[in-house]
């Protein structure tokens, strides 16, 4: 199976693999846009490809720009947000069974 390119409202989210082991792909965020408040089930992993972009936790915010990484704890609320005037890419792997979450992705109206 090829890439999937899933546009969203706040922009694009491509998956480039996923089984109930591993889901890696990439989120697109627009500038001043930002995803609703969500957590994951497995560790999350990002890589700031491009851009910058904002990870806002409950009592923390932290900024990543090009090269940054961050690991995110299972079930650990946050919010993927780009405040700023470019596009944001962000890399993203789940490590383990998100397939309910891959599941709505593709729901969503593809590209």
């Amino acid at each position: 199976m090829g890439f999937e390119i899933y546009k969203i409202p706040q922009g694009k989210i491509m998956i480039a693999f996923s089984d109930k082991n591993l889901s890696v792909g990439t989120l697109e965020l627009d500038p001043g846009k930002e995803l609703s408040r969500h957590n994951r089930p497995v560790l999350e992993s990002l890589f700031q490809l491009k851009g910058k972009c904002v990870m806002k936790f409950d009592l923390q915010e932290i900024r990543m720009e090009e090269g940054d990484y961050l690991d995110i704890e299972p079930e650990r609320f946050h919010v993927h947000s780009n405040p700023f005037d470019k596009p944001s890419l962000t890399f993203w792997k789940a490590s383990g069974d998100i397939t309910e979450v891959i599941k709505k992705i593709r729901e969503s109206s593809k590209v």
